[in-house]
């Protein structure tokens, strides 16, 4: 018994000593036991009378960027072991500091992500953005609580003046002539305005193609800007007839937007969804696909061509994947003359946004001016004019920025020259203590 005792004691005092050394263990036995168990998946798989099988198919893997990695099919058991091993990790490397959310976050659709990536930067960069995730829907429900307790409060302070107040309170919220229009009835009248604009107005379209060239994030950050292109153009005075073709109902996507506009599917709401291609709606000589890597400027603004808008979000590599397709189908392409009428910023990408580029539609079709149109282009790409001016004189003053006394000497008016850094600074005594010092 006092053995036993002897050695617990001396594995607790230890322990301290040796805590990094068993942290970085830990994540090395992690790797190797995750890396293992992927390579033995892989022989099973690979055809094992060609040696160079295995490092060919990592090559191309490795190479190939374009298509998404395919999950190893894996038993219950092993995918069991991995699981436990990468909770570990995660726990680990949550107690050192870093942003990693913690497991109780952590969904079953978030492990099986984690389990095909293949390295563990992969993993701390995927536990990062989802740390982010849950940091940010932490704070939004922090915020709501003290809005809606604020709200309640301003309630009572209201009820309790109409309580000592026995006079009638007219205004907004009180006794009033007008009538409270409800936020049904701006659906209503917004939704009948599509509705007119499917029978009057020019169309455009949005090609939904581009799911299989997108991760995860990119798809869900294009079901975003899907959503504000339909919500931005339905508040607009003269809306578009909005079409979204080549939409594929299971991709990750549209999943997203019907999240974010669950009566997207309804008969009766106003939003057009195909399943075919563009080209087969409309005429080819009328389609114009709209795409940065051409060379031609669209000059004019014609409601009789239906202008065509890729919905992709490309942050990783931009490819010139739209103009690749206009070609194929043989269609007219055009690009947003940015150039001649903006001056770009240092460092900043001519990346535009799908419901920026709606809305620059929307402003060309309404004034026929592409200064006014080119507004909806962030600030932070581009250079003002009055911010060139400024900048230019700036740079003048700092050239001609000189002390009038350090001319004229001791202000008596009479004019001194300024030495040159080469000239001969005469009555200058040499003096042996302070030589060779600084001063």
């Amino acid at each position: 018994m006092f053995n036993k005792l002897t050695i617990i004691k001396n594995c607790i005092v230890l322990l301290p000593r040796k805590r990094v050394e068993f942290k970085r263990s830990l994540q090395s036995k992690s790797s190797q036991v995750i890396t293992e168990a992927a390579c033995a998946d892989q022989n099973h798989v690979e055809n094992t009378t060609n040696p160079f099988a295995v490092n060919l198919q990592s090559f191309l893997s490795a190479t190939n960027t374009d298509e998404k990695p395919a999950t190893l099919a894996i038993s219950p058991e092993e995918k069991e072991r991995r699981l436990k091993v990468l909770q570990l990790e995660a726990e680990v490397a949550r107690q050192e500091g870093k942003r990693v959310p913690t497991l109780d976050y952590l969904k079953d659709h978030h492990w099986d992500q984690i389990i095909a990536m293949p390295s563990r930067s992969a993993r701390m960069k995927f536990y990062s953005y989802l740390w982010k995730n849950a940091a940010i829907a932490e704070s939004r429900k922090m915020k709501k609580q003290e809005k809606a307790a604020s709200a309640q409060d301003r309630i009572d302070a209201i009820r309790k003046e109409r309580a000592e107040n026995p006079h009638i309170v007219y205004g907004l919220g009180n006794v009033s002539m007008f009538l409270r229009i409800y936020d049904a009835t701006i659906n209503h009248w917004m939704n009948h305005r599509l509705i007119r604009a499917m029978l009057f107005s020019p169309k455009i379209v949005l090609d939904c193609s581009y799911d299989n060239q997108m991760d995860k994030r990119e798809a869900e950050n294009a079901a975003k800007q899907l959503m504000l292109c339909f919500a931005e153009n339905r508040a607009h005075d003269d809306p578009f007839d909005l079409h979204y073709c080549n939409v594929d109902l299971k991709s990750t996507c549209m999943k997203r937007l019907q999240s974010y506009i669950p009566t997207m599917l309804n008969p009766e709401f106003p939003m057009n969804i195909h399943s075919e291609c563009f080209t087969e709606i409309f005429s080819k000589n009328n389609i114009v696909y709209l795409t940065p890597h051409c060379q031609t400027d669209l000059e004019t603004y014609n409601s009789d061509d239906v202008y065509v808008i890729g919905a992709m979000v490309d942050k990783r590599h931009a490819e010139p994947l739209s103009l690749a397709k206009a070609k194929r189908l043989g269609l007219r392409v055009a690009r947003l003359p940015l150039d001649r009428y903006l001056q770009w910023g240092s460092g900043s990408g001519k990346s535009l946004t799908l419901n920026q580029m709606v809305n620059i539609l929307l402003d060309l079709k309404k004034t026929g001016d592409w200064e006014t149109s080119l507004k909806h282009v962030p600030r932070r790409k581009v250079i003002d004019s009055e911010e060139r001016l400024a900048s230019f004189y700036e740079k003048q003053k700092n050239r001609v920025n000189v002390r009038v006394d350090k001319i004229f000497d001791n202000g008596n008016g009479v004019f001194k020259p300024v030495n040159s850094v080469r000239s001969h600074k005469k009555h200058l005594k040499f003096n042996l203590a302070n030589w060779g010092s600084k001063k």
